[in-house]
């Protein structure tokens, strides 16, 4: 009786023995599940964060990617919402800018830049005609955006891409399509930007469109101006936010750049737009240079075929290109 009972003591001993490490193996396996779960939940949250501003336009409309890649917003009947033509002025940034003073000996400079390029032809080629300095910046995905391109770089003309950004009204104000919005992660965003500039032909640099919210962020103007500076494009910052960090971005990737200082054509009518080309006259003949910007309006067109050869040994216009530099 005594061998047995000593017997099984052993066997229950060999039995403990043999359970404590498959107790072990069992908690290491539900660790290694509890670690796991840990990183998917952390992935998705790091993904709903990404996408979180599209939550918010579910009443409004929705985030869409169309078949090119493009992400716009469109209303609940799939169309895109409220996209702007031209231009809107909301908010922009009317400092004056104070540059340093260029030698008076030199004649006065100016570039006019004409904006949203690729809805009207007749004016865009009317505009063309008056001089041939004069720069144009393209909508990429325009309805005409090619045809234009291709027809004012046959003329001689200068040619930008003029870069669809997110405004501070967005999504009340939809830049339109190639859109670079503050929510996309930098893969989609450098994709986007490059899918523009490809829908551009022959240009030579890159404006902003609307941008109030966009140009206000660093790290998303140096994603931008990182690839400016690969493909050897200068950038005019438009100016529509005063807090726009296009400049800093362009002395940190050494990126050709320049400022604009007039808007040209606020409001449509040829004696407020003669107003504003004597105003910027009157900063160039100031500070050497100035830079104004207009839109193919009626009206615009009207009032520089007025004012332009009257301008002949007063000011001299430059390609846009002619005013840009890597700032100091």
């Amino acid at each position: 009786m005594a061998a047995k009972k000593k017997t099984g003591s052993r066997i229950r001993i060999k039995r403990q023995k043999n359970q404590t490490p498959s107790l072990i193996t069992e908690f290491k396996k539900i660790l290694v599940g509890i670690i796991i779960l840990s990183f998917i939940c952390l992935a998705i949250a790091m993904t709903a964060d990404i996408f979180l501003g599209a939550h918010s336009l579910e009443k409004q409309g929705k985030l869409v990617t169309d078949h090119t890649g493009r992400m716009e917003i469109r209303d609940i009947k799939g169309k895109p919402e409220n996209i702007r033509k031209y231009e809107i002025f909301e908010d922009i940034d009317n400092t004056v800018l104070e540059k340093p003073v260029q030698q008076q000996s030199n004649i006065p400079k100016i570039a006019i830049i004409i904006d949203d390029i690729g809805y009207d032809k007749e004016i865009s080629l009317a505009l063309c005609n008056l001089n041939s300095n004069i720069t144009f910046s393209v909508l990429p995905f325009a309805p005409f955006g090619k045809l234009l391109s291709e027809k004012l770089y046959s003329n001689g003309s200068q040619l930008m891409l003029h870069l669809p950004m997110e405004p501070v009204e967005y999504p009340k104000f939809n830049p339109g399509p190639g859109a670079i919005l503050s929510m996309m992660p930098p893969d989609i965003l450098i994709s986007q930007l490059r899918d523009n500039l490809k829908a551009v032909p022959h240009i030579a640099g890159v404006n902003n469109h609307m941008g109030s919210k966009l140009t206000s962020n660093s790290d998303q103007m140096n994603q931008i101006f990182t690839i400016l500076k690969k493909e050897n494009l200068f950038f005019v910052d438009s100016r529509t936010s005063a807090k726009s960090q296009c400049k800093p971005s362009a002395r940190l990737l050494k990126v050709k750049f320049a400022q604009r200082d007039v808007f040209l054509d606020n409001f449509q009518t040829p004696e407020y737009i003669t107003g504003q080309l004597q105003k910027l006259i009157d900063l160039a003949k100031k500070n050497g240079s100035a830079i104004g910007i207009g839109h193919p309006y009626q009206e615009t067109l009207e009032a520089l075929s007025k004012e332009l050869p009257t301008l002949k040994g007063k000011v001299k216009i430059v390609r846009a290109s002619f005013l840009t530099s890597v700032p100091g």
